[in-house]
């Protein structure tokens, strides 16, 4: 019996392991082959930078020289047996190892991310909370139309506007971002504004149906003090899915800084990877768009874990299915 649980309990995890590498495969490979499809790549990138119109044999040369003359299954296997490897291969546009240029953009990358996500909760919590308790009230439509209007704006949009208003118009901050915690304030709002609007909307409707639920009524007819029971029981009944969408909000941010990231000059992941993308660097983008996917799956198996700690039954539900 204890060797059939234990079969039975690795089982689920054996499945999603094989689906996150079936995800990562997918995800590079399409990388890759978009890549692929451009009608340019690296070697007229590089004569184009230079100043230089190459012949046909000055292009053939170099692409021999970056192995771009190869078939595209092969440069990408080449690529896969590398990572394997602990290899992710050089920059076509520097020539610097991929991997070195990764590790030093990740931690700027995981400070913005991280820092938006932090203003997103501070933000739209209180606010989800306050507008479902005076739901139809003046605050609450208010912020409706706030929210509404910010889900309708891109971050990119949000970013251009900031920049104009602090740095050019106000003078308060520098047009390019400092690496501190001055450069990073702006790009956190940015960012952190559009991700608040869309964050306060679904929490509040999940606040909303939890205040109308029996257990409510009961602690009411007890006494129990209305700050408490929001603060406290709604709060608390909201973590699974509150944490659900923050998890998939971390993921937004990781694939959806890259403008934030370049219009600030904020020297992360999204920024190397639209230089990368400029430049047609292969390798690079195959690494970014494995990062990301490795990141986004560690970041949803971490807000899975913490889900079936804060609520056991899910576990079992899904042991049921």
């Amino acid at each position: 019996m204890f060797e059939k649980s234990r079969a039975t309990g690795t089982a689920p995890v054996l499945a999603r392991l094989a689906g996150a590498l079936v995800v990562v495969f997918l995800v590079t490979l399409v990388a890759f082959l978009l890549s692929y499809l451009s009608p340019t790549d690296a070697a007229v990138r590089s004569f184009a930078e230079a100043g230089v119109s190459p012949t046909e044999s000055q292009l053939a040369e170099k692409r021999a020289e970056l192995g771009l003359d190869r078939p595209f299954a092969e440069q990408y296997a080449g690529w896969v047996a590398g990572v394997f490897r602990g290899d992710l291969g050089a920059s076509l546009r520097s020539g610097e190892p991929v991997a070195e240029v990764l590790l030093d953009a990740l931690p700027y990358t995981l400070a913005l991310a991280l820092s938006s996500i932090v203003l997103t909760l501070l933000v739209s919590v209180p606010l989800a909370l306050a507008c479902a308790y005076w739901q139809g009230g003046p605050l609450d439509r208010a912020v409706q139309a706030a929210t509404y209007l910010f889900c309708s704006m891109p971050s990119f949009f949000v970013a251009l506007l900031l920049l104009y208003v602090f740095s050019v118009r106000l003078r308060m901050l520098d047009v390019l971002s400092t690496r501190d915690l001055a450069g990073i304030l702006l790009p956190t709002v940015a960012t952190a504004l559009p991700l608040s609007a869309w964050l306060t909307r679904q929490l509040r409707t999940v606040a909303i149906g939890q205040l109308s639920s029996a257990y409510v009524d009961g602690l009411r007819a007890r006494g129990v003090p209305e700050p408490r029971i929001v603060l406290v029981h709604v709060l608390k009944n909201s973590l699974v899915p509150l944490l659900t969408l923050a998890g998939t909000a971390f993921g937004m941010l990781l694939g959806g800084s890259a403008i934030v990231e370049s219009i600030f000059g904020w020297p992360g992941l999204g920024f190397e990877s639209i230089k990368a993308v400029g430049h047609r660097d292969y390798p690079f983008i195959g690494a970014y768009a494995l990062v990301a996917a490795v990141v986004y799956l560690l970041v949803n198996a971490a807000v899975d874990g913490a889900c079936r700690l804060i609520d056991p039954s899910i576990e079992g539900e899904a042991g049921d299915d």
